[in-house]
This record gives C-alpha cells, sequence and structure tokens, in this order.
C-alpha cells in the first residue's frame, strides 16, 4: 500500500490548488502527529497559503471565459446588425432599400468579421464603425441601427479593455508568481507522500490505512480529469510550471 502519483504539472491552476486544499483538509482530518509528518506539513502549509493568493490574484485579472464570453457578445451583435440592414433590402419603402443598400457596401467590403483572430477582428469592427459614422450617418438613421452600431461598439471596447487586462504586465507577474508558486508546493507535498510511504514500509499499514484510501481515490479523480481533458483535446495546461 502506498500513496499514489499524481502527474501535478499536467493540472491547471485551479484544479491543482483544490486538489491541494483537499490534501490538506485529510491530512487535518487524520493529523499530521497521527501521520509522522508534523515538520513536513509545517512547511507546506506556508506554500499552500501563497498558492492561494497568487490564485486569487489571477482570477482578479481577466479570465479566458470572460474573454471567450466577450467574443461571442460581439459576434451576435454584428450579426444581428448585418441581418437588420439586410432584411431592410426588400423593404416596401424605396428610401429604407436605398439606404440599406449603401450600408450593405461597406459591409461586404468588410466581410464577414466574426471568424477573424480577436486582435484583427477588434481593429475591422472599429474602422467598421468609423466608416459607417463617416459615409453612411444619415442612412444609419434612417434604417433604425443606431443603437445596433453603439451596442456593438460597446461590446467591442469591453473586448479590447479584457484582453489589455490578461496582458498587462500585473497579470504577467501574477501567472510568474504562480508558476513558482506551485513549484515550491509540488517539491514539499512530494516529500510529504514519500515520508508517508516510507513509513508505511517501516511501521506497517495499519495506521495509515484509511488516509491512503481516501488520498488515492482523490489522485485517481485529478488523474481522470486529466485523461478526459486530453482526450477532449483541451489545450495543455500553458499555466503549469515545467516540469
Amino acid at each position: 500500500m502506498k500513496v499514489e502519483s499524481l502527474h501535478l504539472n499536467n493540472q491547471r491552476n485551479a484544479a491543482h490548488y483544490q486538489f491541494q486544499t483537499d490534501f490538506n483538509s485529510t491530512v487535518i482530518k487524520y493529523t499530521p502527529q497521527a501521520l509522522g509528518i508534523v515538520d513536513a506539513y509545517a512547511a507546506y502549509l506556508p506554500h499552500l497559503q501563497d498558492e492561494g493568493v497568487a490564485l486569487v490574484a489571477i482570477t482578479k485579472s481577466a479570465t479566458t471565459e470572460q474573454i471567450e464570453t466577450g467574443d461571442k457578445d460581439r459576434d451576435f451583435t454584428f450579426r444581428g446588425f448585418s441581418d437588420a440592414v439586410r432584411n431592410k433590402l426588400n423593404h416596401f419603402n424605396a428610401e429604407m432599400r436605398e439606404a440599406a443598400k449603401r450600408v450593405m457596401v461597406i459591409l461586404d467590403g468588410y466581410g464577414n468579421l466574426a471568424p477573424k483572430p480577436n486582435d484583427e477582428e477588434s481593429g475591422l469592427i472599429t474602422s467598421l464603425i468609423a466608416d459607417l459614422r463617416t459615409k453612411v450617418p444619415t442612412d444609419l438613421v434612417t434604417l433604425g441601427v443606431i443603437d445596433w452600431i453603439a451596442e456593438l461598439e460597446r461590446q467591442n471596447n469591453v473586448f479590447i479593455a479584457l484582453e489589455s487586462s490578461r496582458n498587462s504586465e500585473e497579470a504577467n507577474r501574477s501567472e510568474l508568481r504562480m508558476k513558482q508558486v506551485r513549484v515550491e508546493v509540488d517539491a514539499v507535498y512530494r516529500k510529504i507522500v514519500e515520508r508517508i510511504n516510507a513509513l508505511i514500509i517501516v511501521n506497517g499499514e495499519a495506521d495509515y490505512t484509511e488516509f491512503v484510501k481516501e488520498m488515492n481515490a482523490r489522485i485517481g479523480r485529478a488523474n481522470d480529469a486529466i485523461t478526459q481533458s486530453k482526450k477532449r483535446g483541451d489545450k495543455p495546461a500553458t499555466d503549469a510550471p515545467v516540469a
């Protein structure tokens, strides 16, 4: 019997911290004294606390999920605006049809912006809005799409701000700090596991059976999650420290 291994480097930041938090709770449950890891556990705690602080610093900056949502929002509005103009091409009012034609000339010149790379799309949306307001301001009023333009501009600016926040110097410092903290946490965690496994050999399994069962069950779930992530083709855990 022994505590099994876990590919710590393959865990993303949140999953890594959650696993370490669960490990800490399990140690507290069975007590460091009974497990024979008092000194090692005392060295482990400050590093775990540092990881929690580092994770909070990262999550305060723009997350990937927020950025993806922001991009979907502006894509939805861009398509809705384009459809609103295109539908007016068949309007019964000739003035409305002519206004739609002039706006569509500009829209067709830019093409479908939604599939473009994020930075390119941001710039093209800004340019499109400027062209529309400069070249066909009256037509926008005629078509009743001023609100669409304003909302697209707002969402594009939100997206640009989110990307800027994620790429800011502060966010980069937080990521670097997290990588270093994880290295430190992993090193102490491995020492504790090595010590427990050695004590099992020396003292026998009786005093460690339940602890090992709980930890191995948790480690099994963590390894399964990593495996499933790879099967889905998720990107590698780029926010994990280098092994």
